[in-house]
């Protein structure tokens, strides 16, 4: 590694799970993603929950209303 040219990766540092999509979440991750998303809900960010509920029922069952 040439030291004159700055390293990506050393400021960079992708999660632990980016490159293996099989593996289980560890109970941390699972639980920092809880504390994340409660965090983004009292910030008022993200998307309410019936609206995301909704998608998924169209997704799961088809879009009855558009035929």
């Amino acid at each position: 590694m040439n030291p004159d040219k700055p390293n990506p990766t050393a400021t960079q540092t992708p999660p632990a799970h980016a490159d293996d999509d099989d593996r289980e979440p560890t109970k941390e991750e699972i639980l920092e993603d809880i504390r994340t998303g409660i965090i983004q809900a009292k910030a008022g960010q993200g998307r309410p929950a019936l609206e995301s509920l909704e998608e998924l029922r169209r997704e799961i069952y088809g879009d009855a209303d558009s035929c």
